[in-house]
């Protein structure tokens, strides 16, 4: 795919029930603020998960219904919240589940183990994984960001397997090379380090930002401004409490 052709296709983007649940809703947060549509998925253990992690219970009849609850925590605006679609981790009939459908790629981000190893196996019976197996079959980029530590061999069994199938995996480790980090967000450093791993992402998908700094870049980059919009982009963390 030529991503400058379909620069305005939807990011679809996977929040599984791996821990940093926070990093998936930092993305779709960015992105939106940066004018780019995005298809959220979102699994029920990620819904668990988000409750453990952020204190936030979410409520619904229906885990698509709990994903659109929870979204509205991000105070969208009308315009911006018009670039988002939500879809149930149910919904097989959902757009991405369709190669026809026209996406820049996919992220799933946080990845779990779980998802990973059906993914793996070629076992689509849910959105996230039918998704991913349609992102690699039409040659899509598809990037996954694993939060597990230790790995066993399957783990690293599955990895290269889906490395080898066209997967790019980018773990969510610390920067320590780019000391701005610890300056740009002095509220919180954490913010700082998920807008890191964020722009790892984006980079894969051949999306634009300016979300940290690069090596060798003027040190006055300006962090906390979006390449494509003139106005300033807040990267501070969604459900700061």
């Amino acid at each position: 795919m030529n991503h400058s052709t379909h620069s305005n296709h939807p990011v679809v983007v996977g929040i599984t029930g791996a821990s940093g649940s926070v990093i998936g809703f930092q993305m779709v947060r960015i992105l939106l603020q940066m004018n780019r549509p995005v298809e959220l998925i979102m699994t029920e253990k990620s819904l668990q998960v988000i409750f453990q992690e952020l204190g936030y219970q979410v409520t619904g009849q229906s885990d698509e219904m709990k994903s659109r609850n929870l979204v509205e925590h991000l105070k969208l605006d009308s315009q911006k919240a018009e670039l988002l679609r939500i879809f149930g981790n149910n919904r097989l009939d959902a757009p991405s589940s369709s190669g026809t459908h026209l996406t820049r790629g996919m992220a799933i981000i946080p990845c779990s183990m779980g998802t990973l190893g059906k993914i793996a196996g070629g076992i689509g019976d849910n959105l996230v994984c039918r998704s991913a197996d349609v992102t690699l079959k039409e040659n899509r980029k598809l990037v996954l960001v694993p939060r597990e530590t230790p790995l066993n061999q399957i783990h690293l069994k599955n990895l290269l397997t889906l490395s080898q199938a066209g997967a790019l995996i980018v773990p969510p480790v610390l920067s320590f090379y780019l000391p701005e980090f610890s300056t740009s967000t002095p509220q919180n450093p954490l913010a700082g380090q998920i807008n890191y791993i964020i722009g790892k992402c984006l980079d894969l998908l051949e999306v634009e930002h300016q979300l940290h700094p690069r090596w060798g870049d003027p040190a006055d980059v300006n962090v906390s401004e979006s390449t494509t919009s003139n106005t300033p982009m807040d990267t501070s963390l969604p459900f700061a409490r």
